[in-house]
């Protein structure tokens, strides 16, 4: 545990958080406790996810070390050998693939654990070199978190996918979902600004250093628009007289990304942009839990 920071150890818990709120506000209201994964199967492979992803972690910061060194993150070569890090990313990653495949045979959805391995062959792939690539290593971030926000609701959806009780839940994980992908893809964005230096000298093709500073900025604000336009969205479909729900999406959503904005616009410096992560992180964080209003 000492190896993640505090900041991933914050991020795995968010995953676990996610699970549990959309089994118990969208998912067993929908279709029933009986008609759900078991509570075992179900915390099994909220496990494997974050096994692997806490691998994924590992492996990033092992081929980071050069840019990392640049923007004072190291983990790899001063907290923690290399080779430790090889051996605790293989021990991770295959425990969480092995783990999940277990757990897709058992609830016959093989699809699940081929996914699971999928994801920790390009979380692998991302750290080697696919992040090297223009935007390609942002959006397989988003991507990622998209289809692990998706992957245990698709689950308890699909098989029930023409049935009338599904188009609520279908609608509400996809809105979601979305919104993960949305947030994901500006905090990577946010995370290249601030280490845009690195990036330059080590040649790294991200968008600050190929697009420039400000055309990325330009970017983010638009993220940040379309977020804002489907919490509009769904707050006035399904919370179109409850008072509480508008002023917390108002207050702690559509205000926030607002300001997300302004201060997008001013930023200038390193502290700057990290205020701005931790503005994101606000954000999801606050998107999360206003699945619990979703709790009848």
């Amino acid at each position: 545990m000492k190896y993640l920071s505090l900041i991933r150890f914050q991020n795995l818990l968010v995953m676990v958080l996610i699970q549990y709120l959309l089994r118990y506000s969208i998912m067993v209201p929908a279709y029933g406790k009986e008609n759900v994964l078991g509570d075992s199967y179900f915390a099994s492979l909220v496990l494997s996810m974050i096994l692997i992803a806490a691998g994924g972690y590992v492996i990033n910061d092992y081929f980071d070390i050069q840019t990392d060194t640049t923007n004072e993150n190291v983990i790899v070569g001063r907290r923690i050998k290399r080779r430790i890090a090889l051996i605790l990313h293989a021990l991770l990653s295959s425990s969480g693939v092995l783990l999940g495949f277990y757990i897709a045979y058992k609830i016959d959805y093989i699809l699940l654990g081929a996914f699971l391995t999928l994801a920790s062959y390009i979380l692998w792939e991302y750290s080697l070199r696919l992040k090297r690539f223009l935007f390609v290593g942002n959006l397989i971030v988003a991507v990622l978190t998209a289809l692990f926000v998706i992957s245990l609701s698709a689950y308890e959806m699909l098989p029930r996918f023409n049935a009338a009780e599904s188009r609520y839940p279908f609608i509400v994980v996809c809105i979601y979902t979305a919104f993960a992908f949305i947030s994901s893809l500006m905090n990577e964005i946010i995370k290249d600004l601030r280490t845009v230096e690195g990036d330059v000298k080590f040649k790294i093709k991200t968008l600050p250093s190929v697009w420039g500073i400000e055309k990325t900025k330009e970017f983010v604000k638009w993220l940040s628009v379309l977020s804002a336009f489907m919490i509009v969205a769904i707050s006035t479909y399904v919370f179109e007289r409850e008072l509480m729900t508008l002023t917390y999406a108002l207050l702690l959503l559509i205000g926030p990304l607002f300001l997300l904005n302004i201060w997008i616009y001013k930023a200038k410096v390193n502290a700057d942009y990290e205020r701005i992560s931790k503005l994101i992180k606000l954000i999801i964080f606050a998107g999360i839990l206003s699945l619990c209003f979703f709790i009848r």
